[in-house]
């Protein structure tokens, strides 16, 4: 395998968010979504999305060109096994990670700088608040920010009910666990153990 110069290499790095940024639209507008719906073309698709057709078309093409997307006929698209994880509604879905990583947590990491130079949380300059508080002010977000976690962290559980027998307990806590879906899947396999999950007031 022909590894790439290091110019084309640090090139790839430096403007890696146009690819993340492009991953992002295509979840908000929920092209994917649309798509799986049986609007494949880019007419329709920007009349659905209140979108400029040519600048929607150059996205999904952009997006066609890494693997998201495909286009089967000019100006038609179909999803692929990438674009299916930004669908809503699908098992593995990956459109709350796309939207919270590429909304917040980018417009924080733009300011990267300044926690280097000063120490201070660059989420807390950016919205003036630590992340939490922030979410609990905002529900749209810490819906979104729960379904982003559960898309992380839900696909080891089954693994650790595999290698982990928690039968010998009667009472399980997880602390800081969210949704609680982790935890309904350990009652659910052990009857006889009660769960409680303990957690911020705004998301329990």
């Amino acid at each position: 395998m022909n590894t790439p110069p290091p110019g084309e290499q640090m090139a790839r790095m430096i403007t890696g968010y146009w690819m993340s940024q492009g991953v992002y639209v295509a979840a908000k507008l929920e092209l994917a979504d649309h798509i799986a719906r049986g609007t494949r073309t880019v007419g329709e698709l920007a009349t659905l999305t209140n979108s400029n057709a040519d600048a929607l078309f150059r996205l999904l093409r952009a997006l066609a060109s890494i693997g998201v997307f495909a286009e089967t006929e000019t100006q038609t698209f179909e999803n692929t096994p990438l674009s299916e994880l930004l669908r809503r509604d699908v098992p593995d879905s990956q459109w709350a990670m796309a939207v919270m990583m590429c909304e917040e947590h980018f417009a924080t990491w733009g300011d990267l700088l300044h926690t280097v130079r000063t120490g201070e949380a660059a989420f807390r300059k950016q919205y003036g608040q630590p992340i939490f508080e922030y979410l609990a002010q905002n529900p749209e977000q810490a819906k979104i920010f729960d379904a982003a976690m559960t898309s992380i962290h839900g696909r080891e559980t089954a693994a650790m009910l595999d290698a982990f027998d928690f039968s010998k307990f009667k009472h399980v806590m997880d602390i800081g666990g969210g949704n609680g879906s982790m935890l309904s899947q350990i009652v659910a396999k052990y009857p006889n153990v009660r769960g409680t999950v303990v957690d911020l007031p705004h998301v329990v």
